[in-house]
């Protein structure tokens, strides 16, 4: 029996679907500005509440910085409860979060500029057409997906990321043009 393994295949579909981390709760899809300015006063609150209400208050905190991943998932909560001294610190500590986690909202978006985009994805290639990875008898043996919509580009192709999505711009220009919100 023939081994069909191809690793480079294997390693290429294992980025484009890994599980990124993805927000629990709406309010986990804010800005990080946003989150900042619903965080704060809450934090503000925290300091001076005990028992119950201090808990309540930690619980309202959670629901900005919970997130789901391939791991089951976790929070910043107490990093925010535990070292902010101050604001500034509020902010430091869901600014680098935030950026580290990758669960803020999109902050742009994706205009295909064709149809459809091909991606194929052993070479991690972009097309205007299925065509331009070779003839119809070589396409066959392609692993090739198509995109007819931006936001299955960010996050099957660019996985969520923005300097990936410009890259991919520059390097087929054309096909798309990203957008910042």
């Amino acid at each position: 029996m023939k081994d069909n393994f191809d690793l480079k295949k294997y390693l290429v579909e294992g980025r484009l679907f890994k599980e990124a981390k993805t927000p629990r709760y709406p309010e986990g899809k804010l800005s990080i500005e946003d989150k900042i300015k619903a965080i704060v006063p809450l934090w503000k609150q925290w300091q001076s509440a005990s028992g119950m209400e201090a808990d309540a208050i930690k619980d309202k905190i959670s629901r900005y910085t919970t997130y789901d991943n391939e791991f089951g998932g976790g929070s910043y909560v107490f990093d925010i409860l535990d070292n902010s001294q101050s604001i500034k610190d509020v902010a430091k500590i869901v600014m680098k979060n935030e950026k580290d986690n990758n669960t803020s909202q999109q902050q742009y978006s994706v205009e295909l500029l064709v149809p459809a985009i091909y991606f194929n994805v052993e070479t991690g290639e972009l097309a205007k057409s299925k065509y331009d990875f070779g003839a119809e008898s070589e396409l066959e043996d392609m692993d090739i997906t198509s995109y007819s919509d931006g936001e299955e580009l960010i996050e099957w192709v660019f996985d969520n990321d923005y300097d990936t999505a410009k890259s991919f711009e520059r390097k087929y220009p054309g096909l798309f043009k990203v957008v910042v919100k």
